[in-house]
């Protein structure tokens, strides 16, 4: 089956305001489910998830995994192939034959939208420094309004906490992001509880931080579990980094960096990850990213793509700004030089825009924060008619 996903079988996502999907590439919520009064395991072993993996069983190409199929058509490693590889790591080479087979071993936590940066590709549903902001450049935002409600989910939910301990002896992958994950004390609870039930050694651990924080509690119970895999989220360099991470100062991200470094090489079970993002604000300088990516010391480069919001998208872009960068990179044979021919495929297959959405929500967003995007993105503000 050369379409098969692992991820339906295994998995599951609760997002921040406490829906859940099949992974966060997914178009669909699970229906019906919502976490302040459902649990993951009922969302599990919903006929919305049956139905999805007699799908995948029957080898179709559902369309809510159309993110997938669209990387892979750009010559891209997809989510769907990159889970197969990692989890096949820790469920070896389990058959699945029918859509009852399989079990929670993979939980993929997004426990809110705690955080204390307003990254440009980010929004309320993930941010609650967002979520503030929205409503400030818009009064009648009433989505920022429920967002900044409905974020505190985890903190109501007795019963998903309840249930998550019972999986704690079936789990052996734990994904949390954010929000902030360092910065949500209710994860640090659940492996302060799976240590102490003795399940700790048997389980793996991904984070994607943006780097702001270097957590006590962390580094009080990582060295209990098997492995700890830390993905730093850094799109940019400088300036640009700062404009685009919104209250993340360069330097201080730095010295955060170095303390990474340093405990991962204290400690063999910590596995550092670069995580970028490659969207409309930093594609065309991915070359110089590359660049310092390669002076660094990072166990694993991970290049994600941007898909939401999609104005921010590569592929959304107007012809102007793609051939501008299409132009500089066609060429481009240093660093990841394959990684950046693929980007470069896939925006060039996308559907592009006039881009006159993204260019209103920079303007919003520096007339709230005192910026200018071209100050920092100045060929890429004339390519999209930032002026």
């Amino acid at each position: 089956m050369d379409n098969f996903c692992v991820l339906p079988f295994v998995s599951i996502e609760a997002d921040p305001m406490g829906k859940c999907k099949v992974c966060c590439l997914s178009y669909e919520t699970i229906p019906d489910i919502d976490l302040k009064t459902n649990t993951l395991t009922e969302a599990f072993n919903s006929s919305y998830m049956n139905n999805l993996r007699q799908s995948f069983l029957n080898g179709e190409k559902p369309a809510n995994c159309n993110r997938c199929w669209a990387e892979e058509d750009s010559g891209r490693t997809s989510k769907r192939m990159h889970s197969i590889a990692r989890l096949r790591q820790i469920i070896g080479d389990q058959k699945f034959t029918s859509s009852s087979d399989g079990s929670l071993t993979f939980l993929d936590l997004k426990l809110g939208n705690i955080c204390n940066l307003k990254c440009r590709i980010c929004g309320s549903f993930s941010s609650s420094k967002w979520a503030q902001e929205e409503i400030d450049i818009y009064p009648n935002n009433q989505s920022a309004r429920d967002n900044l409600v409905n974020g505190r989910w985890p903190r109501e939910s007795k019963k998903f906490w309840e249930d998550l301990t019972q999986l704690l002896s079936s789990t052996k992958y734990f994904e949390f992001t954010g929000g902030e994950p360092f910065l949500i004390d209710e994860h640090f609870t659940l492996l302060e509880i799976a240590v102490e039930m003795g399940y700790a050694s048997d389980i793996e651990i991904h984070y994607n931080t943006n780097l702001t924080t270097f957590p006590k509690r962390g580094l009080e119970l990582w060295p209990h579990f098997k492995l700890v895999e830390i993905a730093l989220s850094i799109d940019d360099i400088g300036p640009r980094f700062e404009y685009q991470r919104y209250g993340a100062n360069w330097n201080k991200t730095i010295d955060n960096l170095q303390r990474f470094y340093d405990l991962r090489d204290t400690n063999r079970n910590i596995k550092l990850q670069l995580c970028m993002t490659s969207n409309v604000q930093n594609f065309y300088y991915i070359d110089e990213m590359c660049q310092w990516i390669a002076q660094q010391r990072f166990d694993y480069v991970y290049f994600n793509v941007l898909h939401d919001a999609w104005h921010f998208s590569i592929a959304r872009l107007n012809d102007a700004a793609k051939k501008l960068i299409y132009d500089k990179l066609e060429k481009y044979s240093g660093p990841y030089a394959h990684e950046v021919a693929n980007l470069l495929q896939f925006m060039m297959q996308g559907e592009g825009s006039d881009c006159s959405k993204l260019v209103q929500v920079l303007k919003n967003s520096d007339l709230q924060r005192n910026q200018k995007f071209s100050d920092h993105h100045s060929e890429i503000a004339a390519a999209i008619g930032y002026e």
